[in-house]
């Protein structure tokens, strides 16, 4: 194989915009055409097979057949990496990542999220988008879950247990991914909690704070990092000069892949920083943003900007040489399918040993707030018992982000128990539904607990 500068040379420069591209997998797929989604990102059907990765498609079968075609009409035969967001579990689905920092058990926490890897690995994936080490302090932002807490020493200790759960000590190791930490920087310090929103943080408490688990998790080899939609001092992270390239890259000697979150690029017009897309995808290079996710301002604006001599191409190819560094580094020149295999699918996805750890970790991240009266532990005989709320006889348990997680795979609480003690009096009832409920619910939930011994 050439080495990547001789190939970067052999490359249009549509051709390495086109590495800097990431769609998700709907695109690759025979079915795609040129009218709809395609037309509306303002790109042809040629230009697929321009880019550089795909967004979110699992499955051996899959990404072994995208990558095959894409191998085929792709000019010089660079092959796609795969990307996907296992956060806690492939399809053996472990704690959400809020769970598994209650463990305060980063070895257990590494034996987990290796499982993880290798089910993702199995199935095509190259590079997941975790850790996600965002500090968080406010209940009300809805990706707190996604987040191993409040602390930022106990964060930074699973942000390098995540790391090197999924990169192992090589990528020769069988069944390992690249690691993404994210979202740099601050991302879970909006204002009143709402996402999105501006983030205030003085640099002190910026550095002190929220800082350390990025830095952990790439002290621990992590080999990608994705910014946050979020603005520090009024910039977006994504056209943040003074984050990517003096921090990250200067400061911290960081030598990977940045990514953008999912249309992360596009929203600098929104955010009042860019005035159109043109000029989002100039910040966003300049800045230091080596990869554009779900959008195609740079593979539609890259080249009028070169040409216009705002840009220096030099910066796109750096860019790109990241990009295929990385590739190379996983070995996909010489073996573009790495360990997507469909017959091991089956043996390893879900397999006895992976829900046993799976049952174990749970356990391990269970908090036990109050105890009173010794209710627990539970003491069933001749009793009857009341399950009460809206999760306690469904399978819509498996938390957020839960990947390839499928709900007829889960055990609910009601069948939980019932397995525990077959011969339990067991009466359930909703209450409610978690955004509404009725009058009738609530009775049948208030007769049943009145007629049990336990609720």
């Amino acid at each position: 194989m050439m080495s990547v500068k001789e190939l970067i040379k052999k490359m249009t420069l549509r051709e390495k915009l086109g590495q800097m591209t990431q769609l998700d997998g709907f695109y690759f797929s025979e079915s795609a055409a040129i009218t709809g989604p395609i037309n509306e990102m303002n790109i042809s059907e040629d230009d697929i097979a321009l880019l550089g990765s795909v967004l979110g498609t699992t499955g051996a079968k899959q990404t072994i057949d995208i990558q095959k075609r894409h191998l085929e009409k792709n000019r010089l035969g660079i092959p796609l990496l795969f990307m996907a967001d296992v956060i806690h579990g492939y399809r053996t689905i472990f704690p959400i990542p809020l769970a598994l920092g209650c463990t305060w058990d980063p070895d257990l926490v590494e034996r987990a999220m290796a499982v993880a890897a290798k089910e993702a690995a199995v199935a095509g994936v190259h590079v997941n988008f975790s850790p996600m080490v965002d500090l968080v302090r406010d209940p009300r932002w809805g990706r707190v879950m996604e987040s191993t807490g409040e602390d930022h020493y106990l964060n930074s200790l699973f942000a390098r247990a995540f790391v090197k759960a999924y990169q192992g000590n090589s990528y020769d190791e069988s069944f390992t991914l690249v690691s993404c930490v994210k979202h740099f920087a601050g991302y879970g310090a909006p204002e009143q909690g709402r996402d999105y929103n501006t983030v205030e943080l003085s640099n002190y408490t910026l550095r002190d704070q929220y800082l350390p688990p990025y830095k952990a998790a790439i002290d621990a080899g992590c080999d990608m990092v994705m910014t946050s939609f979020n603005t520090l001092d009024g910039v977006p992270s994504t056209a943040n000069t003074w984050l990517l390239r003096e921090l990250l890259r200067k400061e911290w000697d960081f030598n990977g892949t940045v990514i953008s979150d999912w249309g992360a690029v596009k929203e600098l017009v929104p955010h009042g920083v860019a005035e159109d897309d043109r000029e989002a995808a100039l910040k966003a290079i300049k800045a230091g943003t080596d990869i554009e996710m779900s959008s195609c301002t740079f593979l539609n604006w890259g080249e009028k900007l070169v040409e216009e001599g705002v840009l220096d191409e030099a910066l796109i190819d750096e860019a790109v040489e990241r990009i295929l560094e990385l590739k190379a580094k996983l070995g996909l020149f010489e073996n573009p399918f790495r360990f997507a295999d469909v017959e091991k699918e089956k043996e390893i996805i879900l397999c006895k040993e992976h829900r046993e750890l799976a049952r174990k970790v749970a356990v391990q991240s269970l908090v036990l707030l109050k105890n009173d009266d010794n209710v627990l532990p539970l003491d069933a005989a001749g009793k009857k018992i009341a399950l009460i709320g809206p999760f306690g006889d469904s399978k819509h348990i498996l938390g957020g982000w839960s990947c390839e997680g499928r709900e007829e795979e889960a055990v609910s609480i009601k069948e939980g128990l019932e397995y525990l003690m077959p011969t339990i009096s067991l009466h359930v009832a909703k209450g409610c539904d978690i955004e509404e409920g009725t009058d009738e619910e609530i009775s049948k939930a208030v007769e049943i607990a009145r007629e049990c011994d336990v609720i």
